[in-house]
């Protein structure tokens, strides 16, 4: 969660010059917009981004996941593109699309559409799909990232998130009330390796989600990452 959550402040950082980054994860629980997808277990992540100089980027994102406690552990697949502009005063615009799948539940697999405004510090985006986690269910959410360096090394991050299911979804199916996400925490960095400790939160979003437990009260999660 904590890769997504923050994506919008790196994803635009690069536009003057092509660039190829990449990173692999350990998470102590992995939290997609607030909601637990490993049911409260690790995960192992890997993520590469492109960056060119005329303002295209795309990536990929891959974790495992387990939605069930019986389920089967399986990975999550994430694709994403779109076109960055760069504005004056060092805001950046941009707009793309993702397609996630699953290796073992491919009736899950969406498309997800979105638009944003970024500085280095602080962005803001809005996705859109018609489909999410394949439940026939047409979601918004908005985001808002930010974070603070207190010195070189170290900065605080904070996150705020709303999810609003509004077609197709049911009392059944997804409930049509918004579901909000918030992750408060810092992040450490030393050379090539970045130590993240957050505490997420989240409301409530089970019916949306294909998982079996709400997972809803705050926890601290841990990532350390290995940038290349």
């Amino acid at each position: 969660m904590l890769r997504w959550a923050l994506a919008s402040l790196t994803l635009v950082a690069t536009v003057a010059s092509a660039q190829v980054s990449g990173s692999a994860s350990i998470v102590s629980d992995y939290r997609y917009r607030g909601v637990a997808l490993t049911q409260g277990d690790p995960a192992a992540q890997l993520d590469v981004a492109y960056d060119a100089s005329s303002g295209l980027y795309g990536g990929a994102f891959a974790s495992n996941v387990k939605f069930y406690p019986d389920g089967p552990e399986q990975a999550q697949l994430v694709g994403y593109g779109g076109y960055a502009w760069r504005l004056e005063r060092g805001w950046s615009v941009d707009a793309g699309a993702s397609y996630t799948d699953f290796t073992s539940d491919a009736d899950y697999r969406y498309v997800e559409l979105h638009t944003g405004i970024a500085t280095d510090s602080l962005s803001a985006r809005v996705y859109y799909s018609p489909d999410y986690f394949g439940g026939s269910i047409h979601t918004f959410y908005a985001e808002l990232n930010g974070s603070y360096r207190l010195f070189d090394q170290f900065k605080l991050i904070g996150h705020a998130g709303l999810l609003k299911a509004f077609s197709g979804a049911t009392d059944q199916v997804g409930g049509t009330s918004p579901h909000a996400d918030w992750l408060a925490g810092g992040e450490y960095r030393f050379r090539s390796f970045t130590l993240q400790v957050s505490r997420v939160f989240s409301d409530g979003a089970t019916l949306v989600y294909p998982i079996s437990a709400s997972h809803n009260n705050g926890v601290v999660t841990a990532r350390l990452s290995f940038a290349f």
